[in-house]
């Protein structure tokens, strides 16, 4: 499932004066945008239907038909959810909230796509890691994995360098995008430059998306709890477990060839521990 308002989000620098009115519009409103036609709707903002519909297509959306559908699905989540009461600073709801948000999108994970992803990293030269905004979050636990692992990677948060990075890329290289909406023109963008270089692709992003076509491997991030607004939340928890799921089996794969890497990064770490002891003392 898409977060709406992350697609609003990340499309706001793409948006004409005109779309952002409209999409702004259907963000503040979406109980009354649910009412509206195309034609309505360009007609109560003054605007022509064919930039309802270039709108809608920004955030993702093949039309305004498929936005408002988003924006019913979302509304109706949000309503359950004010149904069941579940408050974020009440500490046992939030326990549930992860320990079942982790269950369901575990469940669906691909045991041969993950040990697929794995490979490829293991088997990789160089890995470029591209994401933004709350997604960045995990794309820097990945980074960090990476790094400790020997590997030669990037964490690239701005869509430019991101299309940069994928021009240059080379067929030993792998690219991880992480995008819990999978409609990012960026990052689409980025993976068809990247295509075009023999690069592998791995995408963590929902099932079906636009992100997931342009990708060799996809690792599932399912959200059946997403609220509106759903602020990175649900999306972190299910990114970062599958993050760790995936770091395990590069760990299984990689075997000895992990450990004589990983024996130089706890030097590191001893010789900047020591430093710092002595700069203390």
């Amino acid at each position: 499932m898409s977060s709406l308002i992350q697609s609003y989000n990340e499309a706001l620098g793409l948006f004409t004066q005109t779309e952002e009115k409209i999409a702004s519009f259907i963000m503040t409103n979406p109980e009354a945008a649910l009412e509206l036609s195309v034609n309505a709707l360009s007609s109560r903002l003054n605007v022509s239907p064919s930039m309802v519909v270039k709108a809608s297509q920004k955030m993702g959306f093949t039309g305004y038909s498929q936005l408002k559908l988003a924006v019913a699905s979302e509304l109706n989540v949000l309503v359950q959810r004010e149904k069941s009461t579940i408050l974020i600073q009440d500490l046992d709801a939030y326990e549930d909230l992860v320990s079942s948000t982790i269950r369901e999108a575990y469940s669906r994970l691909s045991e041969d796509d993950l040990k697929k992803a794995a490979e490829l990293l293991v088997e990789s030269e160089n890995i470029d890691i591209y994401a933004f905004g709350f997604d960045a979050v995990a794309g820097h636990d990945l980074y960090l994995k990476m790094l400790q692992s020997g590997k030669r990677v990037k964490l690239i948060e701005n869509g430019y360098e991101q299309m940069i990075s994928a021009y240059n890329l080379k067929d030993d290289s792998v690219v991880v995008a992480i995008s819990s909406t999978g409609t990012s023109v960026d990052l689409l963008d980025a993976l068809k430059f990247s295509e075009k270089t023999g690069a592998s692709v791995i995408t963590i992003t929902p099932a079906g998306s636009r992100l997931s076509t342009y990708s060799n491997v996809n690792l599932e991030s399912y959200y059946s709890k997403l609220i509106f607004p759903e602020g990175g939340l649900i999306t972190r928890i299910v990114q970062l477990m599958i993050l760790d799921v995936l770091y395990l089996k590069f760990l299984q794969i990689s075997g000895k060839n992990f450990e004589e890497k990983y024996s130089k990064f706890r030097e590191v770490l001893h010789f900047k521990r020591r430093g710092t002891k002595k700069e203390r003392d």
